[in-house]
């Protein structure tokens, strides 16, 4: 990354974590929340959710699950993950699942915020952002999900033969629900904290072909972590081996309409 543009970069998240109205063209400072960014090529932004959040949300799942009123999307989507269920799906032009909502409207509303917050610190010129699905991965010792990128609408997932046409341009926005205590046991090097991987996302960026990029950045998300990446950026969730625990997020993924 060029030295000035981490300069810049550098100095509007200090902007925006100061909550300056002037310098953020008048956005209430309420939609402002401080955050740290990464990079590889493209921008991660992370966001800390309210406690309450992740708590309702988790108290949301197991109670819709217990109900038997959740759709089970595992097989639509690349994880190798067995209990994938859905939440949230606005597609009117697929006829495999019926739309639904059962996210709460003041949670939607901060997960749309940090969207809206991604864009203006990127400097992207857009005219708008549209919730296109969200979901629960809860992973079990040995599930992962493989490198993969996302799509908008229901082929979010995986339209092998490509018979839609879903929304190419928007970002994830994922919050960590649950984190086992203890990963397990790393198969090598399990004492260098480096090399650890059991239950970490890796983000892949020297594919995309960027020079001087970082080639991949590996994050531990632990609960209340949320974060923001764009829909190409490839990037994998190790198995962690944990045979009592669940490792659970939620991502929700929004469409992005470029202003052309």
């Amino acid at each position: 990354m060029k030295p000035e543009f981490e300069e810049y970069a550098q100095n509007l998240a200090e902007k925006i974590n100061q909550k300056d109205a002037n310098e953020l063209d008048g956005f209430a400072d309420d939609r402002n929340l401080e955050f740290n960014w990464l990079t590889t090529g493209q921008m991660i932004l992370t966001f800390q959710a309210p406690p309450n959040f992740v708590s309702r949300i988790n108290e949301l799942y197991d109670d819709l699950m217990h109900k038997g009123k959740l759709i089970n999307y595992s097989k639509w989507l690349l994880g190798k993950v067995v209990d994938e269920y859905s939440l949230y799906l606005d597609d009117d032009n697929h006829s495999k699942v019926e739309n639904h909502n059962f996210l709460p409207d003041d949670i939607h509303e901060w997960i749309k915020d940090r969207i809206h917050q991604y864009l203006r610190f990127t400097n992207t010129s857009y005219v708008g952002i549209k919730t296109a699905a969200a979901w629960i991965n809860d992973y079990k010792a040995g599930e992962y999900n493989p490198v993969h990128i996302h799509l908008g609408n229901f082929e979010v997932f995986k339209d092998p033969l490509l018979v839609s046409n879903p929304h190419k341009v928007g970002l994830v926005g994922l919050m960590t629900l649950k984190v086992p205590n203890n990963m397990g046991k790393e198969f090598t090097n399990d004492g260098d904290i480096e090399k650890k991987r059991n239950g970490y996302t890796e983000f892949v960026g020297g594919a995309h072909g960027a020079q001087f990029a970082p080639l991949t950045t590996v994050i531990k998300l632990q609960p209340g972590d949320f974060v923001v990446f764009p829909y190409d950026l490839l990037h994998c969730v190790y198995p962690h081996f944990n045979e009592n625990e669940t490792r659970r997020t939620f991502p929700t993924n929004i469409d992005v309409y470029l202003n052309e």
